[in-house]
C-alpha cells in the first residue's frame, strides 16, 4: 500500500488515463507485489535480473516491455545513504501534467540543490514542483513531486527542509521528518503489469492507476518503502513547519487544504495512521459508489486529528482508498502500519487551493477555416493568467491556475476564449462553469474590446472553479438532398414503365468528431509466406512499416485528445499456428523427418493500450513463420475486444497474403471458421476491414473463392456465415482492400483512420409518390412488388419500409443512421397509364385537340437509357412527389421538398375502318344504282357516341372512326338506306390496351396503331305479291259444266312493262271441279321498286268446245311496290267485255270471263264464229241469197254477243 498527501488549489477535475513509472531511484531490494505481500517475478533468489520479455516488471517500470533491474543512487542503509548522487527530477514538472505554460507574474525560482554542484555540502533545503491531476469523480490535486525527500536526511534530527513550487508565484516550505527501519524513497506511482492481470482491478493500485494518475515520468509524487527485514514493518513520514509564501512573502489569512492518502490502495491489515494539527475530514473514496470495492476502516480519534484506517479484506475483493484533507496544517504525518515484512506501502502528500482551470473543446472546422485554432484561459487579477495550447479539434485544458483566498473570501475569475476564425457566425459557443465539480449557473457570454468572448465566475476560498468554453462549427450547410424522378418504359410489358424516385446521401465534414474512443486489433499474419518479396521488400517488412506508421498517426491523434478516457487504444494481434493464451510474441519449433520448422503461435501480441511506442517495439519483432489460421487470428481479435470500452468504436484490421490454412492450400473449414469468428464480431458492433496481398485480390470480385473469403470476413458482407453464403452486400461499403506494396499499405491504414471519424448526414428519410389520375400502381400489391436499390446495384428493400394507401406510396429508411456519402437509393415500382388517360386522350383527339392537352415531361425525367419523358407529349403520372428528412439540424417535411421532375406517361389509340358493299336482290354484288352515300354512328359500350362517318362512291364506299381508347367495345351501326337489306361483318369490335401496344410497343406514336375492319353489306329488298292478290272466274251461260270442261288464262306484262317479274306459272286454269270455279296467280317476286301493269286474259284453245263462245274480255292489273319494297298494292280493271268490246277501266276485285254456249240449231248462233261452222255444216243451200244471209247472220250474231 502506499500514501500521498496533497494540498488543493482552485480547479476542475482531471481525468486519469495514463501511469507513469515509479522512480528509477528505487532500491533494488523494492520489487512489485500483485498483492502487496508476494514476490513478484522479478525477484530473483540467485540475484539475477528477471529475463527480458517476461510478463512481470520491477517496480516503477512503466511496464514498457523489459525486466531490466532498477537501480537507486540512493541505496543502502539508512545511516550511509549516499546522497551526492541523488538524481534532481525537481523540474519533471514544471508546469503541470498537461505541460502548459504559466503566464503568473512570479519568483519561479530556480532549483537549489547542494548535492549536485558540491557533494561535500548537504543543502537546507530542496526546491520542486507540485503535480496536478485528479478523477472525475474527486477534486484537482496538486500533488508534491518528493523527488528530493532523502530518508537519511528526514531522519536527522533537524529534519530536511524542502520547498515545492506550487504554481502562481506559491511556494510551500516544511521540514520532512522520517522515522522507521524501512528505506523510504521517492518513486512514481505503482503500476502492476497490465499483461499478468489484464483488466483486473485487484491486482491494480487504485492511486496509481486507476484513480489520481496522469503524473510525467521523473515526477516521484509517492514515498514508497522498501521491503521489511524481519519486524522492520512500520514507517512515519511527518511535515512539520508547513508555510507558504507569494513571491517570498508571507500571505496572512491564507485557506488551503492539505490532502493526504494511501499511494496504493489500503489492503487487509495493513493501516494508515493520518495525523494534523487541524481537524482531519475525509475528502472523498476512489473508486466512488463502486460496490465492488472495499475501503479501509476509519477511526477517529483526537478530536478528528488523527484518523486510522485498517484495510478489512484480503485480495479477493479489490480494495480502494479514502483521500483526507485538512484545513492549513502546520504538521501533518501518516505512519504506515505493514501486515508483514513483505507488504509496502506508500504515502503522498497534495494541496487544494483556491484554483481555476480553463477547458475547450472544439468541435469541428467550418469551411475555408482549415488554419483557424482556439484556445481558452483563465486569468485573476492577483493569480495571472493560464492558457490551453491552440487547438482545431477535440479539447484541452489550462494549466491549474491557483488563487490564494482567505477563510469567506471569494475571488473573481475570468474565463475566455480566443480564435481567429474568418466569421464567427458560423459557429455555437457555448459555455459551462462548474464549482467543485458541479454545474454552477454562468452569466452569458460577452465579448471584449480584442473580441475575445468571456464569462467571469468566483471562486471561495479552498474551492475549483472550471470553465468549459465548447466551440462547434455550424457543418457546411447539407442544403436539400440530391434527389430526382425519373421514368423508363419497361420492355416487353405493353404499357408498363417503372417510375424511379431516388435520394442520395451526403455527409458534412466539418461536422465530424474525433473525440469517440475507438479500440483497434491489428490482426496480422506471420505465417511463413509472409516472408517472400513484395516489390523490393518482403511482405512482412512491407506491414511492418505501414503498421508503425499507422501507429505514429494514431500517437499524434492521441496528443490532440485531452480527454485521457477518449483517446484511441490499439491491440496487436498475430496469427499463424497454434493457439497460446499467453501474451506476448512466443513461436514453438515442429520437428519432423526433413527438418525443424519455427512456428509462431497465434496470440495476442499486446492487449488494448493507447502507449504506441510499446507496440511500435512489438511489431519491429514480428517474425515470419507457421501456417495461416486466419480463424484463430479473428478468435484473438475477439477476445481481446471484449475488454473494449463500453462507448468505444471497435475495429480490426486484418491483413493476410494467403489462403486460410492449418497446413497448406485453400482449407474451406479454417475459410469457413473465420468467417464465422468474424461475423461473431460483426454482430457485436465491431467493423472489420480485410487487407490482402495476393496476385488475384479483387475486391469486386466474389466468384473466385479466395476474394468471396476475403469479402466474407469483410464488414462489406455483415450477414456473410461461409465464403459461399455471403448475404447482402452493405452499400457504399469498402472494407476490402488491396494493397500491393508498402505505399498502398499506408494507404490502407490511412483510409481506416479516415473511417474511424465519420461524419453525419440525412437521417430520417422519406420517400412519397401520389400518383395522378393518368397512372395507377401495374400490380395488384404494389407494397410487396417495390423495391429501393442502390447506385452499386443492391436490393436494399429490406433496408426500408414500403406502404402504400390508395394512389400513394412512401418509402421510410428503417437505420436511425445518417444514408452513406456518396449512395444513391432509388424506389422504384410499376405504373401504368390509367382508363382515363386513354379516354381523355381519344377525348381530346376527337374534338380536334392535343391529346395530351400539350402537357409534355420535364427536363431530366428520363432514366438513363430511356427516351419517353423528357421534352416528350405525355400525361403528367404524379400529382406531388416529394422528399421528407432530417439534416443540418432540421427536419423538414415532405411538402417542404419536392421532386421538379415530372415524368410523363403515354397512351395509344385504335381504328375502325368501315367497308360497303352494294348487292343486288338477286344476290350479286353491284356498283351501279346505289345512294349517293350510306352514314355510320358508332356505339360505346351499348351508348351511342354522337360520333357518325360517310362512304361514299368517292371513298371507295369506305369510312372510318380513329382514335378509339382502349378498355371498349364498339359497335357500327348503319343507318338505313332505304329499299336494302343490312348485313355485319364483325361489327363488335373490343379494343384492349395491350392489343395496342403489342401493335406497336413505341411510346412515343399514339394514334391509330391498330385498325379493326367492319364489313357492311347492303342487299336490295324483295318486294313479294302474295299469291291470290291476282284471281279470275270463269262462268258459262248457256249450258251446265261438263266434265271436262277446261279453260286457261294467262297473265303478262303491258307495253309499259313488258319486262315485269311474272308469277311462276304466268296461267291458270279453272276447270268442272274447281272451287266456285275461281282461280289465283301464284306469287309475284319484285326486285325493284315501282308501278308494274299486267294484261289477263282468257286463251282459247285450238281444240274449243263446240258451240261455246269463247270469253274476250280483257283485265288489266297495276301492282304498286313501293320504294321501302315493302308489300305492293294491287287494283284490277275490266278494259274489254267478253266480247272484246273496250269498256272503262270498270274497278274489280276478279277478273270475271264468262263462255256463251249455242246450240247449232237454234239461230242466230251465239260464240264468235260458230256461225260460219254452221253455215258449212248446213249443207249446201247453195246460191247467192243463202251466202247472204249467212253474212248477214255472222254480223249479227257479233253484236249480240259484244
Amino acid at each position: 500500500m502506499a500514501v500521498i498527501v496533497t494540498i488543493a488549489m482552485l480547479g476542475g477535475m482531471g481525468y486519469a488515463t495514463t501511469s507513469a513509472a515509479l522512480a528509477e531511484d528505487m532500491p533494488a531490494t523494492v520489487e512489485n507485489t500483485t498483492d502487496q505481500s508476494a514476490t513478484t517475478a522479478n525477484e530473483s533468489t540467485d540475484g539475477k535480473n528477471a529475463a527480458d520479455g517476461t510478463d512481470a516488471d520491477n517496480a516503477g517500470d512503466a511496464a514498457t516491455g523489459t525486466a531490466d533491474t532498477e537501480s537507486d543512487t540512493n541505496t543502502g542503509a539508512d545511516a550511509d545513504v549516499n546522497t551526492a548522487n541523488a538524481a534532481n527530477v525537481g523540474d519533471a514538472a514544471s508546469s503541470d501534467a498537461n505541460s502548459q505554460t504559466d503566464t503568473t507574474a512570479q519568483s519561479n525560482p530556480q532549483t537549489v540543490n547542494a548535492e549536485q554542484n558540491n557533494p561535500s555540502v548537504v543543502a537546507d533545503a530542496t526546491d520542486s514542483n507540485c503535480i496536478y491531476a485528479g478523477t472525475n469523480a474527486l477534486q484537482r490535486v496538486c500533488w508534491l513531486d518528493m523527488s528530493e525527500f532523502n530518508s537519511t536526511t528526514a531522519k536527522t534530527s533537524a529534519g530536511q527542509k524542502m520547498t515545492v513550487n506550487l504554481g502562481g508565484g506559491l511556494t510551500m516550505s516544511f521540514i520532512a521528518h522520517y522515522s522507521g527501519k524501512r528505506t523510504v524513497v521517492a518513486s512514481g506511482v505503482p503500476t502492476w503489469d497490465n499483461r499478468t492481470y489484464p483488466g483486473e482491478a485487484g491486482h491494480h493500485a487504485i492511486f496509481g492507476v486507476e484513480g489520481y494518475s496522469d503524473f510525467p515520468i521523473g515526477s516521484k509524487p509517492a514515498l514508497y518503502q522498501g521491503k521489511g527485514k524481519g519486524r522492520q514493518n512500520d514507517s512515519t513520514i511527518r511535515l512539520s513547519d508547513i508555510t507558504i509564501t507569494k513571491n517570498g512573502q508571507n500571505v496572512d489569512n491564507l485557506q488551503y487544504s492539505f490532502v493526504m492518502a494511501d499511494a496504493e490502495s489500503t489492503n487487509y491489515k495493513e493501516q494508515m495512521v493520518y495525523t494534523s494539527s487541524s481537524t482531519i475530514t475525509q475528502l472523498g473514496s476512489y473508486p466512488t459508489s463502486d460496490s465492488n470495492y472495499h475501503f479501509c476502516d476509519p477511526q477517529p480519534s483526537n478530536d478528528n486529528k488523527t484518523i486510522t484506517c485498517t484495510g478489512e479484506d484480503g485480495d479477493g475483493v479489490p480494495q480502494g482508498i479514502r483521500l483526507y484533507t485538512t484545513s492549513t496544517p502546520t504538521q501533518v504525518s501518516i505512519e504506515m502500519k505493514n501486515s508483514n515484512y513483505a507488504s509496502r506501502q506508500g504515502a503522498a502528500f497534495g494541496v487544494i487551493f483556491s484554483q481555476a482551470v480553463a477547458k475547450i473543446t472544439v468541435n469541428g472546422l467550418a469551411s475555408d477555416d482549415a488554419n483557424t485554432t482556439f484556445k481558452a484561459g483563465v486569468s485573476n487579477d492577483e493569480a495571472g493568467s493560464l492558457e490551453s495550447v491552440s487547438i482545431s479539434s477535440n479539447t484541452a485544458e489550462s494549466a491549474t491556475l491557483p488563487i490564494l483566498a482567505s477563510a469567506g473570501e471569494e475571488k473573481t475569475v475570468r474565463f475566455y476564449l480566443e480564435g481567429n476564425p474568418g466569421d464567427w457566425s458560423k459557429y455555437d459557443v457555448t459555455f459551462e462553469g462548474t464549482d467543485n465539480g458541479k454545474v454552477v449557473p454562468s452569466s452569458a457570454i460577452q465579448t471584449d474590446e480584442n473580441k475575445r468572448r468571456y464569462v467571469d465566475m468566483t471562486v471561495a476560498a479552498d474551492h475549483t472553479v472550471q470553465g468549459h468554453f465548447t466551440v462547434t462549427a455550424h457543418p457546411d450547410p447539407l442544403g436539400t438532398p440530391e434527389h430526382h424522378k425519373t421514368i423508363a418504359k419497361k420492355n416487353g410489358a405493353n404499357d408498363t414503365y417503372t417510375l424511379n424516385l431516388n435520394v442520395t446521401g451526403k455527409r458534412s465534414s466539418t461536422s465530424q468528431t474525433v473525440s469517440q474512443p475507438v479500440d483497434i486489433a491489428l490482426v496480422l499474419d506471420v505465417s511463413g509466406s509472409m516472408s517472400e518479396a513484395m516489390g523490393e521488400t518482403t511482405k512482412l517488412a512491407a506491414l511492418k512499416k505501414a503498421a508503425k506508421e499507422f501507429l505514429t498517426n494514431t500517437a499524434n491523434k492521441n496528443a490532440a485528445i485531452a480527454d485521457n478516457g477518449n483517446k484511441i487504444r490499439v491491440s496487436l494481434v498475430k496469427f499463424a499456428s497454434n493457439k497460446s493464451d499467453s501474451v506476448g510474441n512466443n513461436t514453438y519449433q515442429e520437428h519432423t523427418w526433413h527438418g525443424t520448422y519455427t512456428h509462431n503461435y497465434t496470440q495476442i501480441v499486446n492487449n488494448l493500450t493507447d502507449d504506441m511506442n510499446a507496440l511500435s517495439a512489438s511489431v519491429d519483432k514480428l517474425q515470419a513463420g507457421g501456417a495461416t489460421q486466419a480463424n484463430y487470428g479473428l478468435e484473438k481479435a475477439s477476445a481481446v475486444l471484449a475488454s473494449a470500452r463500453a462507448n468505444a468504436k471497435k475495429v480490426v484490421v486484418f491483413f493476410t497474403d494467403g489462403e486460410p490454412n492449418s497446413s497448406n492450400g485453400f482449407d474451406d473449414k479454417v475459410a469457413d471458421a473465420a468467417v464465422a469468428n468474424a461475423k461473431t464480431l460483426k454482430d457485436s458492433g465491431t467493423t472489420i476491414y480485410s487487407v490482402g496481398v495476393f496476385s488475384k485480390a479483387n475486391p469486386s470480385d466474389t466468384s473466385e473463392k479466395f476474394n468471396a473469403y476475403m469479402n466474407a470476413v469483410s464488414s462489406n458482407y455483415p450477414n456473410a456465415t461461409t465464403y459461399k453464403n455471403l448475404g447482402t452486400r452493405v452499400d457504399g461499403g469498402n472494407y476490402y482492400m488491396i494493397a500491393s506494396d508498402s505505399e498502398g499499405l499506408s494507404k490502407v491504414f490511412d483510409n481506416i483512420q479516415q473511417t474511424i471519424t465519420s461524419t453525419n448526414g440525412y437521417t430520417g428519410v422519406t420517400i412519397q409518390d401520389t400518383l395522378s389520375e393518368y397512372a395507377e400502381f401495374a400490380d395488384a400489391y404494389p407494397a410487396e412488388t417495390a423495391k429501393v436499390v442502390t447506385n452499386y446495384g443492391t436490393d436494399v428493400t429490406a433496408q426500408w419500409n414500403i406502404q402504400v394507401n390508395g394512389k400513394t406510396i412512401t418509402a421510410s429508411q428503417k437505420s436511425t443512421d445518417p444514408l452513406p456519402d456518396g449512395v444513391t437509393y432509388t424506389l422504384q415500382f410499376d405504373i401504368q397509364p390509367t382508363q382515363k388517360a386513354y379516354d381523355d386522350y381519344a377525348a381530346n383527339k376527337n374534338t380536334n385537340q392535343d391529346g395530351y392537352n400539350n402537357v409534355i415531361g420535364s427536363a431530366d425525367s428520363d432514366a438513363a437509357g430511356n427516351a419517353t419523358s423528357a421534352g416528350k407529349p405525355g400525361f403528367y403520372t404524379n400529382d406531388s412527389a416529394c422528399l421528407a428528412y432530417s439534416g443540418d439540424g432540421k427536419t423538414h417535411d415532405c411538402s417542404d421538398t419536392l421532386y421538379a421532375e415530372q415524368p410523363v406517361d403515354q397512351v395509344k389509340t385504335g381504328a375502325i375502318t368501315v367497308q360497303k358493299k352494294w348487292y343486288g336482290a338477286d344476290g350479286k354484288e353491284i356498283a351501279e344504282g346505289n345512294p349517293e352515300s350510306v352514314t355510320f354512328t358508332l356505339q360505346i359500350d351499348e351508348k351511342d357516341s354522337g360520333r357518325e362517318a360517310t362512304a361514299t362512291a368517292d371513298t371507295e364506299w369506305k369510312a372510318s372512326f380513329e382514335n378509339l381508347a382502349p378498355g371498349h367495345t364498339y359497335k357500327v351501326i348503319e343507318k338505313a338506306v332505304e329499299g336494302y337489306e343490312t348485313f355485319y361483318e364483325s361489327q363488335d369490335v373490343a379494343i384492349t390496351a395491350d392489343e395496342l401496344w403489342k401493335a406497336n410497343p413505341d411510346a412515343n406514336t399514339a394514334d391509330n396503331v391498330k385498325k379493326w375492319t367492319v364489313t357492311v353489306t347492303n342487299t336490295h329488298k324483295k318486294s313479294t305479291l302474295a299469291e291470290g292478290s291476282i284471281k279470275v272466274s270463269k262462268s258459262i251461260s248457256g249450258r251446265e259444266w261438263k266434265n271436262g270442261d277446261s279453260f286457261n288464262f294467262t297473265i303478262a306484262g303491258t307495253d309499259s312493262t313488258p319486262n315485269a317479274p311474272l308469277p311462276d306459272p304466268a296461267s291458270v286454269a279453272i276447270g268442272t271441279n274447281t272451287a266456285n270455279h275461281e282461280a289465283s296467280f301464284g306469287k309475284i317476286v319484285y326486285k325493284t321498286d315501282g308501278t308494274y301493269t299486267y294484261t289477263v286474259k282468257e286463251t282459247k284453245p285450238t281444240n274449243a268446245i263446240v258451240g261455246l263462245h269463247y270469253s274476250q274480255a280483257e283485265y288489266t292489273v297495276t301492282v304498286k311496290v313501293p320504294a321501302d319494297m315493302g308489300t305492293p298494292t294491287v287494283s284490277i280493271k275490266q278494259v274489254k267485255d267478253d266480247n272484246g268490246t273496250t269498256v272503262d277501266n270498270q274497278s274489280a276485285n276478279v277478273a270475271k270471263f264468262t263462255n256463251t254456249y249455242v246450240a247449232v240449231s237454234a239461230l242466230p248462233l251465239t260464240g264468235g264464229t260458230t256461225d260460219r261452222q254452221w253455215l258449212f255444216v248446213g249443207g249446201a243451200v247453195g246460191g247467192l241469197a243463202v251466202l247472204l244471209i249467212g253474212a248477214a247472220g255472222v254480223w249479227n250474231g257479233k253484236k249480240r254477243l259484244v
